[in-house]
């Protein structure tokens, strides 16, 4: 049987890549004589063919950063956009609840308002209640 063969059968008995295997010089006489899948194995009780060891990620730089301490950036600009959308567009979002329940909001408003919250129209909640009180839509 060929070096490749061996290689590939003894790939897949480790479990391993064929680039990853390994045949020892002084034993290619033994290989080239194997013939089936458990001479291939006999081979590699014997270490006559072997496997290289698997290679992690090496998480070095990750360690340093976190033995260092050191954040970069301001409190919230370690949150991403997402985040933070969604963040404002909840508290908004409660907030228009809120007025539908103390009846201080009609529905068609409502979801006229919910619609504007969705496409980004307002900043904040204070931006929010900003245009209500100048558009007049709240009820007293």
């Amino acid at each position: 049987m060929s070096s490749t063969t061996v290689k590939r059968l003894a790939a897949d008995i480790l479990k391993i890549g064929v680039n990853k295997v390994r045949i020892k010089t002084e034993d290619e006489g033994k290989v080239m004589d194997a013939l089936t899948r458990d001479d291939v194995r006999n081979l590699i009780k014997d270490g006559s063919v072997f496997g290289l060891e698997r290679r992690g990620v090496s998480r070095i730089k990750e360690k340093s950063k976190k033995r260092r301490g050191r954040r970069k950036g301001k409190k919230y600009s370690r949150k991403g956009k997402k985040e933070l959308w969604m963040e404002k567009v909840r508290a908004q979002r409660k907030h228009l609840r809120e007025l539908l329940g103390e009846g201080k909001l009609d529905l068609a408003s409502k979801r006229n308002l919910y619609l504007k919250i969705k496409g980004g129209m307002f900043k904040s909640k204070a931006a929010l209640d900003r245009y209500l009180s100048d558009n007049k839509i709240l009820k007293e």
